[in-house]
Parts: structure tokens; C-alpha cells; sequence
């Protein structure tokens, strides 16, 4: 398994939060949508686990060349408000 590590921006108020999660290696040889389905099913688990949050992603890119994958989107909240984010995956480098 390999360590990656997500941040999110939240384009309402600036805020930033930052998500390690474990995938299998060569998460990134697979199409971009399956990158962040993996982030999102380890966020419902261990970061919104109170509440599910469905999202919508309205465009993204995988630069395979540096192991980053960039999503914009939507958080969409039980009572149906939407929060605008953006989303960055990377392998989380070693300290």
C-alpha cells in the first residue's frame, strides 16, 4: 500500500484541510475518476463519518508526469447545500 495524501480547498472561506489515506500503488495508472472515488471513499469513512457527503466533480486532470490529480467540484450536504472545492492528490512524500 502506498501512502497518498489529499488537500482540499474550500472556496467559501479559504479553508484547507489535509487527508492521508493508503491506496494500492498504481492508483494512478488508473483513470482520474477512480483517483478521487479512492480519496472520497476513505473521507466517508474516517473524515465525514458522522454524515455521508455526495459530491460532484465538474472537471479534473491527471498530470501522470508528476503523480498529481487536480479536481473541481461540489460538496453536496444532506440538506442540499453545495460547497464549491478544489481537490489535489499526490503520494505523500517521505519524511
Amino acid at each position: 500500500m502506498t501512502v497518498y495524501r489529499a488537500r482540499m480547498l474550500d472556496a467559501d472561506t479559504g479553508s484547507e484541510g489535509i487527508y492521508d489515506f493508503e491506496h494500492r500503488e498504481d492508483l494512478f495508472d488508473h483513470p482520474t475518476d477512480e483517483v478521487i472515488e479512492a480519496f472520497f471513499e476513505h473521507a466517508d469513512r474516517a473524515v465525514m463519518s458522522r454524515h455521508h457527503v455526495n459530491y460532484e466533480i465538474n472537471g479534473c486532470m491527471n498530470h501522470r508526469d508528476r503523480g498529481t490529480v487536480v479536481a473541481m467540484g461540489q460538496l453536496i450536504l444532506d440538506h442540499g447545500d453545495r460547497v464549491p472545492f478544489t481537490l489535489i492528490i499526490g503520494k505523500k512524500e517521505k519524511s
